[in-house]
């Protein structure tokens, strides 16, 4: 279900992977039974609360996210009351052979020496079993649950079948990097997952009729190096004008080889002008082809930079709406300072903007990091402290919607029962 307002997408997720607190699988299992313990799973209750529904489109690349969206259009809002309480609605695309499989996953998943030796396994499976009986036992269980196809017409079978549901796809590629103890750039890596995004959006493109919005995401670091990202977050705090957005969407074109940053080392510099480069053809396609596209959200330690050049894409792209859109934390402290910050430099600089609300993803290992290196937790303090948080941002957006209309636009891409039901009462009321 969705409720619909001009600028205003509320997703309504279905469950994706598992939950460590789903009870131990008993057999035999009734339907019904089975139903009611998944929706309890899916319903995303206070911590229980889980991430949208996933099907990979290639292995361990394309990823495309269920979800419940609207046409960006004035429509009227639904009058009955929000409910997540349907089985039958929550898993109506599913036969009963898929939802039995999505429990087996989900409570394999549950088991942390399973989750934590995953590769090991899978080698040593492979070596057991033999490559065809391997992929075999894969396709009946962990691929099968998250492949939605290898090729284009399986794809597009299941891009239908999810829109028959009133599901929107939303392919997100997975390709990501985290900093390691010395910067090894292999541009040819990154001009490769640069070209797999330009080929996935054609694909989204060739499948425009059965996707309302096209909506795409990317991750900063499949185009860069992690350790670009810290070096030049360090510049920025440090109040660097060379990197400012301004600046950063000059050397987003073809022709970039004067574009240098002062402040950089040779090397450093020779990758952010391939970034740039790379960025800008991603992002020229999707606006070329009138498809939404928004950055994913990464560590805090990269976060400058990253909204640095999704900004900068912003002031290139959303001259006339916001094509290109930002994700915000609301897991962490400062996440009503960054999106207001950002909100009066979109205002300054007179572009769209578009944004992106999720709670966050990266909890342990930032509190881990912050405890290593000294410095204060990054995260709210309470669970409820990251809901009111939620909450607050997305007031401000619907704030800034009223005053400046089709310029900028909100997904509310949350996986929390409350929050989506806050989300539609502020819509309806």
């Amino acid at each position: 279900m969705f409720v619909a307002r001009r600028g205003v997408c509320v997703f309504v997720p279905a469950v994706q992977q598992f939950s460590r607190s789903l009870p131990a699988l008993t057999v035999p299992c009734r339907w019904d039974a089975l139903q009611q313990r998944l929706l309890q799973t899916a319903a995303g209750k206070g911590d229980n609360a889980l991430p949208a529904r996933t099907t990979l489109i290639r292995q361990g690349a394309l990823q495309t996210h269920q979800l419940g969206l609207d046409l960006s259009e004035e429509t009227p809002a639904e009058t009955e009351e929000l409910s997540f309480d349907d089985p039958t609605q929550a898993f109506k695309t599913k036969s009963t052979w898929e939802i039995a499989r999505a429990l087996l996953v989900l409570r394999l998943c549950s088991f942390n020496v399973l989750v934590d030796n995953s590769l090991k396994l899978m080698k040593v499976g492979q070596s057991f079993l033999g490559r065809r009986l391997f992929e075999a036992v894969m396709r009946a269980t962990f691929y099968g649950q998250f492949i939605g196809g290898d090729t284009e017409k399986e794809i597009e079978a299941t891009v239908r079948r999810l829109l028959s549901s009133g599901l929107q796809t939303l392919p997100a590629i997975t390709i990501e990097e985290d900093i390691g103890d010395e910067m090894i750039i292999r541009e040819e890596f990154y001009d490769s997952a640069t070209q797999f995004y330009l080929d996935s959006i054609r694909l989204l493109a060739r499948l425009s009729d059965y996707v309302e919005v096209p909506l795409f995401q990317l991750r900063v670091t499949s185009f860069l190096h992690a350790n670009l990202l810290v070096i030049m977050s360090k510049h920025l705090d440090a109040g660097c004008p060379e990197l400012s957005v301004e600046n950063l969407a000059s050397g987003m074109t073809e022709d970039n080889q004067d574009f240098h940053v002062s402040v950089l080392t040779d090397q450093e510099n020779e990758h952010l002008r391939n970034t740039l480069r790379r960025l800008n053809a991603v992002c020229r396609e999707c606006a070329e082809r009138r498809i939404w596209l928004t950055a994913d959200a990464e560590y805090t330690y990269m976060r400058p930079a990253m909204t640095q050049l999704m900004l900068a894409a912003m002031f290139k792209f959303n001259k006339k709406q916001p094509l290109i859109w930002n994700t915000y934390q609301c897991y962490l402290k400062g996440a009503h300072d960054n999106i207001t910050r950002d909100i009066q430099l979109a205002k300054e600089l007179d572009m769209c903007f578009g944004v992106k609300l999720v709670r966050g993803a990266y909890m342990d290992k930032e509190r881990a990091l912050a405890k290593k290196k000294g410095y204060d937790d990054p995260i709210n303090p309470t669970y409820a402290a990251t809901g009111e948080m939620y909450h607050q941002l997305l007031d401000t957006m619907l704030l800034e919607i009223s005053r400046q209309g089709h310029r900028c636009k909100l997904m509310v891409a949350s996986h929390n029962e409350d929050s989506i039901k806050y989300a539609v009462s502020s819509l309806t009321t």
